[in-house]
């Protein structure tokens, strides 16, 4: 049976309380990192609790780091006791650096010296402006699902000008919590922080432009890991240019993608079948 154990008692460096789930690698030597995408959690992704329990049965440590970005909405504690207001509505792009470094000190304090760091959908923007921002010393990088979100933004949501436009309007009247007029996407609402944050024409989450709607590839260029990305074949196509992505790798010697047949965003049917290529693709790339 996997050894599974909740890491509950860890702050980020501004002090939020950040849950993390631990799939016991045995050896202690090498981990995968892994960090979810928009308003999701662990109960959410039941692919990745799979993707943990090939790897751990494999004897490579896998953490399933929560960022303050989980659900829509949360309260999350902070060191002093009180409560702050959270979630994919209120969070700010750059804070991910944050976020990432504490489950990387957790890895460690745990006795794991080897790093891979994984992300599925947003979670994959955020790893690729972390390794732009610090250039951490991993071994290499799974991205799942990476999305252009700018893109689908700017494809997705037709009040995006009236939207940005009601955001810094909020911020400049020094409302920046306030929830905007319309959802985002037909499914949440969104704090004009965090939409002016994300979207506006130089946000640093617009770094991966497969829509065409930048040139913004300097931070996923500066990657010189090897990389692993795939996508369900079910996805949008906004998804599946896993082939430019690979043209854009510029610095990455060792890129390898795939399109999973018959699945989704989530990998429903797939998850084992993902499972076994990400462990096939480590062992192909790092001595165990």
């Amino acid at each position: 049976m996997t050894n599974i154990e909740f890491i509950n008692n860890a702050y980020t460096k501004d002090d939020l309380r950040l849950p993390m789930i631990h799939f016991n690698g045995d050896k202690k030597d090498l981990c995968v990192i892994f960090i979810h995408g928009m308003c999701q959690t662990i109960i959410d992704n039941y692919f990745a609790t799979v993707w943990g329990k090939i790897l751990s049965e494999n004897k490579i440590g896998f953490i399933y780091a929560h960022n303050r970005g989980y659900s829509i909405e949360n309260d999350i504690l902070m060191k002093n006791g009180t409560y702050t207001r959270c979630g994919c509505m209120y969070e700010i792009f750059e804070d991910c650096v944050l976020d990432i470094d504490l489950a990387i000190e957790e890895a460690k304090k745990l006795g794991y010296q080897r790093f891979i760091l994984m992300g599925h959908s947003y979670g994959c923007n955020k790893l690729i402006y972390y390794y732009y921002k610090k250039h951490p010393d991993i071994l290499g990088m799974v991205l799942a699902s990476a999305p252009d979100m700018m893109g689908l933004q700017l494809y997705r949501q037709k009040d995006y000008e009236q939207l940005i436009k009601e955001a810094k309007e909020n911020i400049d009247n020094n409302e920046p919590t306030k929830l905007l007029s319309n959802i985002i996407e037909n499914y949440m609402y969104m704090s004009s922080q965090t939409y002016y944050n994300w979207f506006n024409k130089q946000s640093n989450l617009d770094n991966l432009p497969v829509m065409g709607n930048s040139d913004n590839w300097y931070q996923f260029e500066s990657i010189d890991v090897p990389i692993l990305t795939f996508s369900g074949a079910n996805e949008t196509d906004n998804y599946l240019h896993l082939d430019l992505l690979k043209e854009k790798a510029k610095k990455c010697k060792d890129f390898e993608y795939k399109i999973i047949e018959n699945t989704n965003h989530f990998y429903v049917n797939k998850e084992s079948e993902i499972g076994y290529l990400i462990l096939d693709w480590i062992k192909k790339h790092i001595k165990l």
